[in-house]
């Protein structure tokens, strides 16, 4: 009996420890299911995020965008109006150097209008010369009447006097834009070819003051002639007895052609001086030859500038003219206005007939000299065989001519001169931190390797929301009228702490970042988000300097697969 039991206890304690053998095998494969199911909700509800350091270093802006090329100058060829085009030279967006033909008119619609202006001007003359010989009277010719005509002929004198204007800008452009390249050719030169350019220049000038006292001696011969012709002509009169009136008009005409021939002696007198001490200017130049000091340099400067300073004052002098042709006109339509309000009567018939005579020569004299000008202007181009040269260096922008077609009033050859500009629009806020000087890397449309270009002018005066930049590109680089990306590249000084600006977080209390930091759980160790009160220093569009708790081996969370808030837990994965 007590053998049964003790076999029955033992066989009790064999089954209990069979059974928590299997109890702790449940146990055990339960914890590693539910381990692996806890870390299975981890990877869904943890958030995944890319961290990022700080570090020493600086604040970089960039600023990116597209703009287009533009001229730094423009040059305008005018065209005569009413001939045909031969055919045009250069296209748009051609280059072109100066003196090369861009257009060539038709030699035969030149050869008439030189035929037209020939009988024109044949014509002009004949009237002036009867209006000079004529004596009809022209009866009650009141004031009003002179006025009339005095501001008519103030209008055509004002008119050609604009003429005159526009063509002296047009000189001023092409010679100071010859003096310019002149000037920067000599900076470069030898003292051999000074010397040679200085005796070029002083046989040039040796020949234009013989020029010029040969010219003075063929017009005062002329205004001699001129002055025997008339005393001829009186003594003629005098000798037939003819009528007193003659006479009057004849010493008249006896006393204008001495008064001519006075200015003509003044004028040339004066033209021959200048030549000659043009001439012995360049003869000291040449015998005194010192290139390569920077006097001579200095002289060199000073003689360009001189130069364009000459230029400026003809164009000043043909300005003033214009001035003064307007103000002569003012005058005359003010006598106009007093004419019709005060005329009580009438002047003799004579006087009034030799004043309307006088201010109608006027007149006819100012329409001979346009009709010569034109006359001129069309030989001029018959002698170049119809061709029309550029002025200066260039690339054509516009003519809007074709072959054959007739060319209306105002029609111009645009070319633009000078380095391109290349013009793009930036964000005003961001334009104040661009000065000129800075450089922008310019990348135009296919072309892999950017080109580097100073900026020259930031405008903040647009009328817009955006500021305009411009930068100077370097000779030979860009498109006229093509578009080109650009990029700028800043940075600020060194700060101990900079950190990504995808790092920097703000809300209502400040400024902030949040970091990956380890913390202690039930089931480990543990990575939190924990927040970092931060103070900006100065920041960009892709870094900001910083200060606050921060080291170089903080984890700055950058991004990650959701939104993460202070007190998260986090996994760091790389990207």
């Amino acid at each position: 009996m007590d053998r049964n039991k003790t076999d029955r206890k033992k066989f009790d304690k064999e089954k209990i420890g069979v059974w928590c053998k299997k109890t702790l095998a449940i146990f055990l494969v339960s914890m590693v299911i539910l381990t692996f199911l806890s870390r299975v909700m981890d990877a869904v509800t943890v958030a995944k995020v890319q961290t990022g350091l700080a570090g020493q270093g600086v604040v970089v802006y960039e600023f990116t965008g597209d703009g287009t090329y533009t001229a730094d100058d423009m040059v305008y060829i005018s065209l005569p109006e009413g001939m045909k085009v031969g055919k045009v030279e250069k296209q748009p967006g051609q280059e072109v150097k100066a003196g090369e033909g861009v257009l060539s008119l038709q030699m035969e619609s030149l050869t008439e209008e030189k035929e037209a202006l020939e009988l024109e001007l044949e014509k002009a003359r004949i009237l002036l010369e009867q209006e000079r010989l004529s004596s009809s009277p022209i009866p009650r010719v009141t004031q009003e009447t002179l006025a009339l005509q005095a501001v008519e002929a103030d209008q055509k004198a004002l008119e050609l006097g604009k003429q005159d204007l526009l063509e002296a800008k047009d000189e001023y452009a092409v010679k100071t834009a010859d003096l310019k390249q002149e000037y920067q050719r000599k900076l470069g030169r030898s003292r051999e070819e000074v010397k040679e350019d200085a005796k070029r220049t002083y046989k040039s000038a040796r020949r234009s003051y013989e020029t010029a006292r040969i010219s003075r001696d063929s017009a005062v011969k002329r205004a001699e002639r001129e002055v025997s012709d008339k005393q001829k002509k009186l003594d003629k009169l005098i000798e037939k007895d003819e009528p007193e009136e003659d006479i009057a008009d004849a010493e008249l005409e006896l006393a204008r052609a001495e008064e001519d021939l006075e200015e003509i002696k003044e004028e040339q007198d004066v033209l021959v001086e200048e030549a000659r001490a043009r001439m012995y200017a360049a003869e000291e130049d040449y015998e005194d030859v010192d290139y390569g000091s920077e006097e001579a340099k200095e002289e060199l400067r000073k003689n360009y500038e001189t130069a364009v300073e000459a230029e400026e004052d003809k164009l000043k002098e043909a300005e003033r003219k214009v001035n003064s042709l307007e103000e002569a006109l003012y005058q005359s339509m003010q006598k106009l206005e007093n004419a019709r309000v005060s005329d009580a009567g009438t002047m003799a018939e004579e006087q009034a007939q030799k004043e309307a005579s006088r201010l109608r020569q006027r007149s006819m004299e100012l329409d001979i000299r346009e009709i010569e000008k034109k006359l001129e202007k069309i030989n001029g181009l018959i002698g170049q065989e119809g061709m029309i040269f550029a002025l200066t260096d260039g690339i054509i922008v516009d003519s809007e001519l074709k072959d054959g077609e007739l060319i209306s009033q105002g029609k111009q050859i645009k070319m633009a001169c000078g380095a391109l500009l290349l013009k793009a629009r930036i964000n005003k806020e961001d334009a104040k931190l661009i000065k000129p000087g800075l450089k922008m890397t310019v990348k135009n449309p296919g072309e892999q390797k950017g080109i580097e270009a100073e900026i020259g002018m930031v405008n903040q005066m647009t009328g817009s929301d955006e500021a305009e930049i411009t930068a100077v590109m370097q000779e030979g680089q860009g498109v006229l009228g093509g578009n080109a990306g650009f990029k700028i590249r800043m940075e600020s000084g060194p700060y101990p702490t900079v950190i990504p600006i995808e790092a920097l977080r703000e809300d209502s209390t400040g400024y902030f970042c949040l970091a990956a930091e380890p913390k202690k759980t039930i089931l480990g160790e543990e990575l939190t988000a924990v927040r970092i009160h931060l103070e900006v220093l100065e920041m960009s569009s892709t870094s900001a300097a910083v200060s606050g708790a921060i080291s170089p081996e903080t984890k700055l969370i950058i991004s990650g697969n959701k939104t993460v808030g202070e007190g998260d837990r986090v996994r760091v994965v790389t990207q």
